[in-house]
């Protein structure tokens, strides 16, 4: 599936939209930087691939996972950013884009809400 496709974005940036409705919701301050999680699964080989460059993207390797409870390999990616919606449409944009460059698929983000300047 192309990145450009008009169900695809709108399908992901509407389910990213409900993840900063709760962070709105539980007092989040959307313009203090914190560390945001996005978690990938596909074939081993591509989330190797995508581990050694994941920092063209911005993201640093959290955690690596070959084989977990289910046996299937799974990658965290971790970056530092705010969750205004101009910062998530780039993570939205950023995360297609690495699904499509890996053959991967982004199976989430998430973050600790941030309350306090």
């Amino acid at each position: 599936m192309s990145l450009t496709a008009p169900d695809r974005w709108k399908a992901a940036w509407n389910a990213d939209l409900a993840v900063l409705e709760s962070l709105r919701a539980n007092g989040d301050v959307p313009h203090v930087v914190r560390e945001i999680d996005v978690s990938f699964r596909g074939p081993l080989e591509s989330l190797r691939r995508l581990q050694a460059s994941c920092s063209n993207f911005g993201f640093e390797v959290q955690s690596f996972t070959e084989a977990d409870d289910e046996g299937e390999p799974w990658l965290f990616l971790v970056r530092d950013q705010t969750t205004d919606e101009d910062a998530l449409r780039d993570l939205t944009m950023t995360y297609l884009q690495i699904e499509d460059s890996f053959g991967v698929e982004c199976d989430g983000w998430g973050c600790v809400g941030q309350t306090k300047e």
